[in-house]
């Protein structure tokens, strides 16, 4: 089961390997010049060439409300060559429990009972509701599940793995041309994901100038525990399969350009174009009557098979000494009907010669999608395209972060990192049916991450 991109993807895998790798951007600012004694630990770069790198961190996730919680460890290994050759490679492990909404909307006056799809002999009835009872939702051994009055419909029984490794290789063809190749592969119970990247980078006028072009492929295979229904379907049907796939392929094409020995500027543009099976198997789509609002039946949500992105990201560091301010916007828009803009603010502090500290900001929004829906009439016309999930829907987003790193010995590095996340959206929906007007459908995300890590430099 993937997660929500915007509030976990944000954290795993970025804060990891971005906590003590960027160098201030007075380290740039004459590369045939001789190094001078650094004032902190942390303007060195973090590539120095002759050096084997070894990181290792853990991370801990959890969603408000006792919802998804992850623990991830990851380490990864990095050699820089004498002769600008580097190799590294990664490995991810995640233990993944919780609960997940299931796109259902709340009920203020029944209890919904949710089932997976059958597997054979035909469908089972679309939904069962009761108005008595108010315990907490429960999973049998079935895999049905009820919710209580006024509860968001979650599943309880959200449990899973993933491994992920990544290997990638950068070669110099000259002195200011660069060549990389990468692969990646993800394996979860229900989801599995290959990926190949190339990349170019081109440094020009004294390396005060970098052109970077880049090529992603990707193969996803969906094997939902429950197989796949039928998109639309009423919940419980027969599935229809037990595996769909999607493509994905993207590229890259960024200018970062060294304003001054203390300022740098980076421009990105990317393209990526989605094909296949983009629905999520697991939500659900209530169907409610026009007049009390409450829910009589539950549909399988449907997305459409194709997604075009684009998005463009400008960024700048500005180095102060060795105070480094980094600042960010990204635009981002797609044929979902979905745009977004993303704005980060950090500042890296030194805290004398051989720690840091960085506290960060960061601000989401995006539109929804033009087939969401909090909910669909009972008797209105199905559309060709729906889908509940509020990853789809608008909202916007606060992460409050800090970071912080000490060099507890010359090669080696401890480091961590606290961030808060508040996604908040369109609650209630005056123009609702009956009880639906008074209910909170908003089923956005709040959690917590941790990361503490340890990395050390052989020379």
């Amino acid at each position: 089961m993937q997660l929500n991109p915007t509030g976990l993807a944000a954290t795993l895998g970025v804060l990891a390997g971005a906590l003590l790798h960027a160098a201030p951007v007075s380290a740039q600012a004459d590369p045939g010049a001789a190094p001078a004694p650094a004032p902190n630990a942390y303007d060195e770069t973090s590539s120095e060439a002759g050096t084997i790198v070894a990181d290792s961190a853990v991370l801990y996730y959890q969603e408000d409300d006792n919802r998804v919680r992850v623990i991830e460890s990851e380490t990864g290994l990095t050699l820089n060559s004498a002769s600008g050759l580097i190799v590294s490679g990664k490995f991810t492990y995640d233990s993944l429990t919780g609960a997940t909404p299931n796109g259902a909307a709340r009920s203020r006056n029944v209890v919904q009972t949710f089932r997976p799809p059958g597997k054979r002999g035909g469908p089972l009835p679309a939904a069962e509701t009761r108005s008595e009872g108010e315990g907490d939702t429960t999973t049998g051994a079935s895999g049905i599940y009820e919710v209580p009055r006024g509860r968001l419909p979650v599943d309880a029984g959200f449990k899973d793995t993933r491994k992920a490794a990544d290997l990638g290789i950068t070669l110099p063809l000259a002195s200011t041309l660069k060549l990389s190749l990468g692969g990646a592969g993800s394996w979860e119970t229900d989801f599995t994901s290959y990926s190949g990247r190339v990349g170019l980078t081109k440094e020009l006028f004294q390396k005060n100038t970098t052109l970077s072009l880049g090529f992603n492929y990707e193969r996803d295979s969906s094997k939902p525990f429950t197989g796949i229904p039928r998109p639309l379907g009423s919940m419980g049907e027969t599935v229809i399969g037990t595996g769909r796939h999607k493509i994905v392929t993207s590229f890259v094409a960024g200018v970062t350009q060294v304003l001054t020995p203390g300022w740098l500027a980076q421009l990105n543009w990317s393209h990526g174009v989605s094909n296949g099976y983009q629905t999520d198997p697991y939500k659900l789509v209530s169907l409610v009557d026009r007049d009390s609002g409450d829910p009589f039946a539950y549909i399988y949500e449907k997305r459409p098979g194709r997604r075009v992105r684009d998005s463009i990201y400008a960024g700048t560091k500005f180095a102060l000494g060795s105070a480094v301010t980094d600042a960010s916007v990204r635009w981002y828009h797609d044929s979902w009907g979905i745009r977004s803009w993303t704005f980060a603010l950090s500042e890296h502090a030194p805290l004398g010669r051989s720690a840091y500290v960085e506290p960060g900001i960061r601000y989401y929004r995006q539109t929804g999608a033009r087939f969401f829906r909090n909910y669909l009439l009972l008797d209105e016309d199905t559309p060709a395209f729906v889908s509940a999930d509020s990853r789809l829907g608008a909202f916007h987003a606060w992460t409050f972060g800090l970071k912080a790193g000490v060099r507890i010995a010359h090669n080696v590095e401890l480091y961590g990192a606290a961030e808060r996340y508040i996604q908040e959206g369109q609650r209630f929906d005056r123009t609702a049916p009956g009880s639906l007007a008074r209910t909170d459908l908003f089923a956005g995300s709040k959690s917590v991450s941790l990361i503490t890590g340890l990395r050390v430099t052989f020379r």
